[in-house]
């Protein structure tokens, strides 16, 4: 928590580092840098990209910290920068991954198993962008909800509908090729 006389000081360097002091943007890293890179970790699973992840927000709030009009809101703005910063590595890794399912070789017939989860991840593929981007996230990338909402940048409440639709439609997938 911070306090208020943290909150005056916070200010100051953010008023300071938007007059051009390189010293006083140096001392908002000290303070935000291992918050933002753990915020980073929690929405990426992943430490290496976190901390990648943290150092481009670090580079985009040195450029644009001129244009934050109340530093006041200087911790919600960096935190909704590395938000979106960590979005678009989620979502550059879901179009990796599907990239790489799609062209990944067919499995051999004699492998069961193999089958049934190459025909799963076809289904998975076969969903609307929305619903796919939240079950990679989840199942793949094994990121809980509210982690996989906040890569969205939706509610929650929004992924967990999109999940449950999600594994509706792939059930009916499932069931249907199991008849067949």
């Amino acid at each position: 928590m911070t306090t208020p006389r943290q909150a005056i000081e916070i200010e100051l360097l953010v008023l300071e580092a938007q007059s051009g002091n390189p010293e006083a943007l140096t001392l908002l890293v000290d303070r935000y840098h291992t918050t933002l890179t753990r915020r980073a970790a929690a929405l990426t699973n992943n430490p290496d990209a976190a901390a990648d992840i943290a150092q481009d927000t670090w580079v985009a709030i040195a450029r644009n910290i001129r244009k934050l009009r109340d530093p006041a809101r200087f911790h919600a703005w960096a935190t909704s920068i590395l938000t979106n910063t960590a979005r678009d590595w989620i979502q550059a890794q879901i179009k990796q991954r599907n990239h790489a399912a799609i062209h990944r070789p067919a499995p051999n017939a004699t492998e069961q198993a193999s089958t049934q989860a190459d025909e799963l991840r076809r289904a998975i593929l076969t969903l609307e962008p929305k619903l796919r981007d939240i079950v990679i996230l989840i199942y793949m990338d094994r990121c809980t909800t509210q982690q996989a909402a906040a890569a969205l940048a939706i509610p929650t409440g929004t992924a967990k509908s999109r999940l449950r639709k999600a594994r509706e439609i792939l059930r009916t997938h499932i069931e249907t090729n199991e008849r067949t």
